[in-house]
């Protein structure tokens, strides 16, 4: 395709990015304005002008997914595909440069890849072997740590978070370290901060990347952390022909080290950069774009900008304040129900801030019969049956990996036992050799047993690693399966056993498709460690049901964000620093409701059950920063306000004065579809219940008030007791008291 071509399918503010010369770039591209469509027209616009060869090209995000969109896309408007350039994600890009020169930073020639359960199983070792209880220190937050510590940049030197004094957290992450170079492996983190050691250390190797790879592309940059900033600098330099595309609005992954300030200091990182803003949207109807906006307007660390819709008018946004998380399921589940009827091909989104807000919903969707599915569930990756046969292949590509030895040696059960491990730990410390070494020598305090067992178990290594030599992986995976028992210990008359089964035939399917694309077993495994919860599928046709962070990147029909109370979404978390974690819940908001092309719905619930309890829920102070007009309320009947009517709306240009937004609770609220007025105040029994009052019956025990509905006879009260649930009563004649 012709540059002008090129140029005449894209709008005026696109254009100018695509067309840019030399030197710095940063597009920021707004929610649904384009930006794979920039980048992978910047590319092919590079191409056709002949400013750059294929093998010059340099383009990075962060999916697998993402990354195989870009260079689709790129082979669809080139006719042929990107040879010799590299597009792919951060982490891909650095195992290939640690493939290449392991030794330069001291990893072994085959060196394994942790993934996420190799991580935690040696946290675990560490932990119980430094005597350190879950109390003290989980393992969830060791490994959250020591990844922040990595993605920082500050691997070797001063304390962690939540360790100032550099004592246990230190201690632990040193041992998960030596754990790790004994094994001869890497974590994801290691993969970047190794390959920044690299560059910074071999100057020669740094400027050849840099000569080669003379245009460098970068997708979602709000998202880069200290290390993969750091690789791009080592890249380019202070004037690099860098584009770096993103939207700090949609910056949501500080918890993983990744670094806001990368995308709002871009012009003092790089003083000659071009900033080139996309105010079009071509995702979403103009009233959720105006919601949108007035929640993040109120964001400081911001460029100010205004999206506009192309997609033109469409329906109200719509809120509901349902009484409880049941009421929400309910109102959420039909709704849906209501939808697909209308529209069989709509696609739906059931969004929260955390995963244990899909339990009531996913038990309202089964009873009406809703297909739906739960992003970010078990992967197939990650079930154990196929976890034990990674653990075997990765011993057949790299025999020194202790963490897949660990995993294989047990499965299936062959005599070997804790004694017996703890005999071959010793062999390898005393010898000074990875564990897996040490086993194939049989040391000779080993029982007879024991002996045999090993001596099977690398014979079959030994086998498989032949014909790894020759063989496609999937003649490999299929010789695997049939002589070291992994399947026959499935085929059973179970359900469960004919599922294991059948995702161990998925393996070999998965096997078989890497060597049609000439891939060997080495370099499937690697694949296999680099895919990420992006790249898996949602069931065609369901309702998904994901946490914000999982939705990030996807767009559907009608969007319902779930649970918009105060301490749920915005979170509240111990340690938070009050204006940057606030700025990062607006942000998650933000990104929730423009997922939505053509319905938004946001819910929230008047009392949720936490960590046990049931308690009163306030309305998100996100909700407050919306205005009235831009709403349509579903919980009563025109001109009702269930969210503000008690609630004062913070001045213009004001931030309410509480840590969260210094919202009130909220006494509106429905059940049951009830309607309840709410002009001057709630309506309230004679003898004084309100919604949202503790009260207690002599036989259901303690209980919240979600109603008062006043009939012409008699006030009955609608109360959920933590006993047996909800009951509707008449206070007259049920002797409750108020607590």
């Amino acid at each position: 395709m012709r540059p002008e071509e090129l140029l005449e399918q894209l709008d005026a503010e696109q254009r100018v990015a695509v067309a840019h010369g030399e030197g710095p770039l940063l597009v920021v591209a707004g929610a649904g304005s384009g930006k794979t469509r920039v980048l992978t027209y910047r590319i092919a616009y590079l191409l056709a002008t002949g400013r750059a060869r294929p093998d010059e090209i340099l383009a990075v995000t962060f999916t697998n997914k993402a990354a195989r969109e870009m260079s689709e896309r790129i082979g669809a408007l080139l006719g042929s595909g990107l040879g010799g350039g590299f597009v792919g994600t951060f982490h891909r890009f650095a195992l290939q440069l640690l493939r290449r020169y392991p030794r330069q930073v001291g990893l072994p020639e085959r060196f394994a890849i942790a993934d996420e359960d190799d991580q935690r199983r040696i946290l675990d070792r560490v932990l119980k072997r430094l005597g350190v209880g879950p109390a003290q220190l989980s393992v969830r937050a060791a490994r959250a740590r020591i990844s922040w510590r990595k993605n920082t940049l500050g691997q070797h030197a001063g304390p962690l978070p939540g360790d100032p004094a550099g004592g246990l957290l230190a201690e632990v992450f040193q041992a998960y370290e030596e754990e790790l170079r004994g094994s001869g492996a890497v974590d994801f983190d290691d993969m970047l901060t190794f390959a920044v050691r690299l560059l910074e250390e071999d100057a020669a190797l740094r400027t050849a990347l840099a000569r080669r790879f003379r245009w460098q592309l970068v997708d979602e940059y709000q998202d880069t952390n200290a290390v993969q900033a750091r690789l791009l600098w080592l890249l380019g330099g202070a004037r690099p022909n860098l584009t770096a595309v993103g939207d700090e609005d949609q910056a949501i992954y500080r918890f993983r080290g990744a670094r806001v300030e990368n995308i709002l200091r871009f012009e003092e990182t790089y003083p000659d950069a071009t900033v080139v803003t996309l105010p079009r949207n071509y995702r979403s109807t103009e009233p959720i774009l105006r919601v949108a906006a007035a929640v993040i307007a109120n964001n400081v660390q911001r460029r100010a900008k205004r999206l506009q819709s192309e997609v033109g008018s469409g329906v109200p946004v719509a809120v509901y304040q349902a009484a409880d998380e049941g009421d929400e399921a309910s109102f959420v589940a039909q709704e849906v129900a209501a939808i697909r009827r209308r529209e069989p091909g709509a696609s739906v989104a059931v969004l929260f801030r955390t995963n244990a807000q899909s339990r009531p919903l996913e038990g309202e969707f089964v009873r009406r019969a809703i297909p739906y599915v739960v992003v970010g569930g078990v992967r197939f990756w990650e079930r154990a049956e196929v976890r034990d046969a990674l653990a075997y292949l990765r011993l057949v590509v790299a025999p020194e990996d202790a963490i897949a030895f660990r995993r294989a040696i047990h499965v299936p059960a062959r005599g070997i036992g804790a004694a017996t491990m703890d005999l071959l730990e010793a062999a390898a410390r005393e010898d000074g050799v990875p564990l897996p070494t040490a086993a194939r020598r049989l040391p000779a305090t080993l029982t007879p047993r024991a002996r045999t067992a090993l001596e099977r178990f690398f014979g079959l290594l030994d086998e498989l690693a032949r014909q790894a030599a020759t063989a496609p992986p999937a003649r490999v995976v299929e010789t695997l399966l049939e002589r070291s028992g992994l399947a026959d210990q499935y085929r059973g008359e179970d359900e469960e056993d004919r599922a294991r089964l059948a995702n161990l035939d998925q393996l070999v399917a998965a096997a078989a498709e890497a060597g049609e694309r000439g891939l060997d077993l080495a370099a499937f495994l690697d694949e296999v460690a680099l895919l990420t919860d992006a790249d898996v599928l949602a069931e065609e046709g369901a309702v998904q049901l994901s946490t914000l962070h999982a939705a990030k990147g996807l767009e559907f029909d009608t969007v319902f964000l779930t649970g918009l109370e105060d301490g749920l979404l915005p979170l509240r978390r111990e340690g938070q620093r009050e204006e940057e974690d606030l700025e990062e819940e607006r942000r998650l908001a933000y990104v929730g409701m423009t997922r939505a092309r053509r319905r938004l719905f946001l819910v929230a619930a008047r009392v949720r059950r936490l960590h046990g309890q049931l308690m009163p829920g306030r309305p998100s102070p996100f909700l407050l920063e919306i205005p009235r007009e831009l709403l349509e309320d579903r919980t009563g009947g025109a001109g009702r306000d269930p969210f503000r009517a008690h609630l004062p709306r913070p001045a213009e240009g004001r931030r309410p004065p509480s840590k969260w937004g210094g919202v009130p609770p909220s006494v509106g609220g429905a059940a049951d579809r009830e309607r309840l007025p709410s002009a001057a105040g709630q309506p309230v029994a004679t003898d004084g219940f309100r919604p949202g009052m503790k009260v207690r019956h002599p036989s259901f025990g303690a209980g919240v008030v979600l109603q008062v509905q006043r009939g012409a006879a008699e006030t009955r009260l609608v109360i959920f007791f933590d006993r047996v649930g909800r009951k509707t009563l008449i206070p007259s004649l049920a002797r409750i008291e108020p607590l």
